[in-house]
């Protein structure tokens, strides 16, 4: 008998949108656990650049907001590109958002 931990791995949904959002989701964790290099402020605004760049990448492609989906992006680059674990899932978006 497989363990459900194993089973459920075999079965996550390997989709880009789905993998896409796996990276968000862990930049948010590393923003959020980080209390030595991010202040308190600056975590607060990257959730919430965070939340709204992942709703807008959540819309269909020929709906999506370009323009605003880049900017966010570059926001979120130029304040957390310091941060190394941060600045590589950043980066690794570009592969499933290729008008980054």
């Amino acid at each position: 008998m497989r363990s459900r931990v194993t089973e459920s791995t075999m079965e996550k949904d390997r989709s880009d949108f789905a993998v896409m959002n796996r990276m968000i989701d862990r930049i948010r964790l590393l923003i959020a656990v980080d209390d030595e290099m991010i202040a308190v402020k600056k975590k607060l605004e990257a959730q919430a650049i965070l939340k709204d760049f992942q709703s807008l990448l959540s819309e269909a492609p020929e709906d999506q907001e370009r323009g605003r989906i880049k900017g966010y992006y570059e926001i979120l680059c130029r304040e957390l590109g310091d941060e190394a674990d941060v600045a590589a899932l950043l980066s690794s978006l570009r592969n499933y958002v290729p008008y980054l």
